[in-house]
């Protein structure tokens, strides 16, 4: 019995330190878990806020740029009354801009700390909501968006915070401008779907019918510093804290916001407010509100995209623009029309577009934009045969070396970070395109140039040396011309053209003619055969042709060459 009893007892303190082993195991388990969970909570979070900064960054860098280039150039330019009025125009709206992103930080941060209170004073709100509307009246039609609205009929004189409201509506429309494409739709509608004797239930829709937002994102568009998009290509510049304060500004008035949205058909934002009736008698005064959102900040496009032909004709050297930034944009086609041609994108996509097809001399690219952004706009274009030669200048709000050695693994030949200098840009364009000057004539003077001296990129390289190795293979065939060299090298005859021209400063036929000339004059120095058998052995199948193109290439005539 004793020893069964004690087999007993050891069998019960083992089950109780088994189970308490399980459960010291689970609890170390679960704390592993909670731990681990938050890591990924504050990796999250640390990529949510690099995003937020290196947009807002992006955000304050362009109008910076804007502002002091325009100071630059009033003190560097005659200045006319239409440059004045530019001028002060641009600094104005930049300024306006970056003050309004300054008191949006400033609202969410008053928010965080509980110290944004509501000021309420009696008003009209028909009226108002109609004031607010005509401020944005001239924005639309500048962009040719429809702009409509309903309103309630008479005036209801309620209490209400003026500024924080039309902070509200103002982000509102602000969105509906900047996601509408052109000819697009916008309502601005004002309705009271109930009210009593003490109170009114107010309405506000803002609907378009712009580019939507993707289901799986539309539960986050009013978390804070949350962008719908990649930052380096989102569509449309912003921080990420409108719609953030949007919300929690609508909450401190005690109200509600909904949306509806889907791709390609738009969005509708629906703002609720129930707000105490005021007696028309206690108002002072009809004002505008202190805080409001001055509209005139919105970029203004001079010139549709794309579109710019200076007429300069006769400046042959080509630069492209590709920048989102309308303003932006407009004032470096401005600043350099005096020098080169100037051609302008507003996307990676059609900036590459249009680098294929007229083949520039030197390409000039933000880093953030919609579509494709800069830094694969740069790479695309350095691994492309038809555009690997044209050097390449990347601007960009992010100024940390890992982003600049980044840009400049892709290719690129310059990186500025704005606001950069626009002296130094035009400094760093003429070197550059002088630089690719100087390697053309090196071709000119000697074709027995390895391609690795005459070309800066791989691509390039070979490029010529597949150039090279199909004149080598057809040196002696005379219908080897530039439509056969173009089928074989895979190329079109006018990019054939331009690659050529770009590279050796040659055209597709005087290349030919070069090449041909450069292995007749190797062929008659060592004494290969007489002058016809040469000039036979190259391509050549008239002999008086082929003297008369020796002597323009040489200075000599074969006969004359030999002697020597």
């Amino acid at each position: 019995m004793a020893v069964f009893s004690a087999a007993v007892s050891f069998s019960a303190l083992l089950a109780v330190e088994y189970a308490q082993t399980k459960r010291s195991l689970q609890t170390s388990l679960l704390d592993m878990e909670v731990k681990r969970l938050e890591t990924e909570k504050m990796r999250d979070l640390d990529k949510t806020k690099s995003d937020f900064f290196a947009n807002i960054s992006h955000e304050f860098r362009t109008p910076l740029t804007l502002i002091s280039g325009t100071v630059d150039r009033l003190e560097d330019e005659q200045k006319s009354p239409s440059i004045l009025q530019e001028s002060h125009r641009l600094i104005k709206r930049n300024a306006d801009r970056l003050l309004q992103l300054v008191n949006q930080l400033l609202d969410l941060s008053k928010l965080e700390a509980g110290k944004l209170t509501l000021e309420k004073e009696p008003g009209e709100i028909v009226g108002f909501a109609k004031r607010l509307a005509g401020t944005f009246s001239s924005q639309f039609e500048s962009k040719q968006i429809a702009f409509s609205g309903s309103y309630p009929k008479g005036p209801i004189y309620l209490n209400f915070d003026p500024d924080k409201l039309e902070k509200v509506l103002s982000n509102l429309l602000i969105n509906a401008y900047k996601f509408t494409p052109t000819s697009g739709t916008v309502r601005f509608d004002v309705s009271c779907p109930a009210q009593t004797e003490a109170d009114v239930r107010l309405q506000f829709k803002i609907a378009d019918n712009g580019i939507g937002i993707p289901a799986e994102r539309l539960p986050y568009i009013f978390d804070r510093f949350f962008q719908g998009e990649a930052s380096a290509t989102r569509s449309y510049e912003g921080t990420g804290i409108g719609l953030a304060l949007v919300r929690e500004l609508t909450e401190l008035q005690g109200g509600t916001i909904q949306v509806e949205s889907s791709p390609d058909s738009g969005t509708c934002f629906t703002v609720e407010l129930t707000l105490e009736r005021a007696e028309p008698g206690a108002i002072p005064g009809l004002k505008q509100s202190e805080g409001a959102l001055d509209t005139a900040w919105i970029p203004q496009a001079p010139k549709p995209a794309g579109k710019r032909s200076l007429n300069h004709l006769a400046i042959r050297t080509t630069v492209l623009i590709v920048e989102d930034n309308p303003e932006l944009r407009h004032f470096l086609a401005q600043s350099l029309q005096n020098q080169y041609r100037i051609l302008e994108a507003d996307n990676g996509q059609e900036g590459f577009t249009i680098a294929a097809t007229s083949v520039p001399d030197l390409i000039i690219s933000d880093v953030m934009m919609p579509v494709m952004d800069g830094i694969n706009l740069s790479e695309k274009v350095k691994n492309d045969e038809r555009t690997s030669h044209i050097p390449f200048v990347l601007l960009t709000a992010r100024a940390d070396s890992e982003s600049k050695i980044g840009g400049l693994d892709t290719g690129a030949d310059a990186y500025l970070t704005k606001p950069f200098d626009m002296k130094e840009l035009r400094v760093r364009i003429h070197h550059l395109i002088e630089g690719r000057k100087k390697l053309r004539e090196r071709f000119s003077r000697s074709l027995d140039l390895k391609t690795s001296e005459i070309a800066v990129t791989s691509t390039d390289e070979k490029f010529l040396k597949k150039a090279m190795a199909i004149l080598e293979d057809n040196i002696a065939n005379t219908d080897f011309d530039v439509v056969f060299f173009s089928r074989e090298i895979g190329m079109s005859r006018t990019n054939l053209h331009r690659k050529l021209k770009a590279l050796t400063d040659h055209s597709a036929t005087e290349f030919i003619r070069a090449v041909r000339l450069k292995r007749a004059q190797h062929l008659l120095e060592q004494k290969s055969g007489n002058i016809t058998e040469v000039a036979y052995a190259v391509g050549f199948n008239s002999l008086s042709y082929f003297n008369k193109c020796f002597k323009k290439q040489f200075g000599k005539t074969p006969s004359e060459y030999l002697v020597h």
